[in-house]
């Protein structure tokens, strides 16, 4: 503000300025035009210059055909011609070559302007006038612009002060709800902002706050499942390790007979078999995580292939317990996904249906197909889960009866182990156990025409 009243001032002084002393020269030269023809009919210069500076309030100076002053208003600056050869200023010599004469000096530390015309009988008539007649006004501009700006400097001052309070507002609000998401209160409240700066930094904020929680949230659930692991898998070795130690120290001792020694052998390999399984389980699981959807191979399986070599494979299991296998998925259609993955799925559906379903029962493989996906089910008629155990049973490590599953040799890692291979080919796995227990597999569907490259070279179980 400082600088723009400055310049204004400068501006406006220069142009009052100039436009007073144009003024004030034609005025003089009226002045000066008048004085030349009322000189012209007198015969004293001497006594109308001093009557004519108190008609126009200036100076004047008559000059004769010779240039040498032959009346003056002020004889102290302009004194009379003593008859001696004179000298004329430049404006006496432009009036009476041009008709006019202007110029401008310094006398006594004051400019001067001076206005010279020609007259009758080779006379001259100069007026000049002082800058100070200009200076007043200028003073009272000056005296003006200098109040005006120490009132505009006091009235911009106060409305920045309150331009800065409107706008600090949100940038206050803004600061204490990020000092609340530092402190950990991820759910920030901003105030209405208007869709400007403030405003789109307000939902930086607020969307900075969102991803912090989730990602908070994500850490804490990926630090529980941590701690859920190594407490599951420091619990699964516990009991096998200290049977393995218990009969180590056991045959140790040789006080077995050779009865004995067998039967505690056979106790040692039933246990390393039960760590075995549960490390491979882990490796398998782990692999299958680390591995990117896009190295997956999505290729047209047909499921009646795959369905009918798990029933071949599995078939002993299943005669062992006097169970059925029936395969009801029919031939020809195929579903956008990965061959050997499928299997290992099936195998492992149908491996808990044998071990878990009534004895002397049925296990079925059946297909319900649309135009986008295939839902492949695989159902056996034993006594079901309970409800209360469907929405965790796709977890590692848990189990709905611990010491039958222990017994039967599971670790309580295949059905998390299926539902990663089902998620990597795109698909989604569920569970219903009514009047038995139902696993449903959903699948993209391949259209048709692509089924039954996968088909070539299998073996296929009547």
């Amino acid at each position: 503000m400082l600088v723009a009243f400055f310049l204004v001032a400068i501006l406006l002084e220069r142009s009052l300025a100039a436009d007073l002393e144009a003024e004030r020269d034609q005025r003089l030269l009226e002045q000066a035009r008048g004085a030349g023809d009322w000189v012209s009919s007198t015969r004293h210069p001497n006594r109308v210059a001093g009557r004519l500076a108190q008609v126009v309030q200036s100076e004047v100076v008559i000059f004769d055909r010779d240039n040498c002053v032959v009346g003056t208003s002020v004889p102290d600056a302009d004194p009379l011609s003593d008859g001696g050869p004179c000298t004329a200023p430049s404006e006496v010599l432009d009036a009476r070559s041009f008709g006019r004469g202007l110029a401008e000096r310094v006398r006594a530390g004051d400019r001067t302007h001076y206005v010279a015309i020609p007259s009758s009988d080779g006379l001259v008539v100069r007026l000049a006038r002082s800058s100070r007649d200009i200076e007043g006004p200028l003073g009272d501009m000056r005296l003006r612009l200098a109040i005006a700006m120490v009132a505009a400097l006091v009235l911009g001052l106060g409305l920045a002060l309150l331009a800065s309070r409107l706008v600090a507002r949100p940038l206050r609000a803004m600061a204490l709800e990020a000092s609340r998401i530092a402190q950990g209160d991820y759910a920030p409240n901003f105030p209405e902002l208007p869709r400007d700066e403030f405003g789109q930094l307000a939902e930086v904020l607020s969307a900075l706050a969102k991803t912090l929680k989730t990602d908070l949230e994500r850490i804490g659930k990926l630090e529980l499942t941590r701690r859920d692991f190594v407490a599951n898998v420091t619990h699964e070795l516990r009991t096998p390790v200290a049977a393995i130690q218990g009969c180590a120290e056991t045959l140790i001792n040789g006080t077995l007979d050779r009865e004995q020694q067998l039967h505690f052998m056979q106790l040692l390999h039933k246990h390393a078999q039960r760590i075995h399984a549960l490390v491979e389980g882990l490796l398998q699981l782990s692999k299958i995580e680390a591995e990117p959807r896009s190295d997956v191979p999505h290729e047209p399986v047909e499921v009646f292939v795959v369905a009918a070599n798990v029933v071949e494979t599995m078939s002993a299991k299943a005669g062992a317990r006097g169970m059925k296998l029936e395969n009801a998925v029919p031939p020809g259609l195929s579903i956008h996904g990965d061959e050997t993955r499928l299997e290992q799925v099936l195998e492992n559906l149908v491996e808990n249906a044998i071990k878990y379903g009534r004895e002397n029962g049925a296990v079925r493989l059946a297909v319900d197909a649309d135009d986008k996906r295939v839902v492949l089910t695989v159902s056996d008629d034993g006594p079901g889960i309970e409800a209360v155990h469907l929405p965790r049973i796709f977890e590692r490590f848990y189990r709905i009866d611990a010491g039958r599953s222990r017994d039967r040799g599971g670790a309580g890692l295949g059905l998390a182990i299926v539902k990663h291979l089902v998620e990597s080919m795109g698909g989604d796995i569920s569970v219903t156990s009514e009047n038995g227990t139902s696993f449903a597999l959903a699948f993209p569907r391949e259209p048709a025409s692509s089924a039954g490259p996968a088909s070539r070279g299998r073996k296929v179980a009547s």
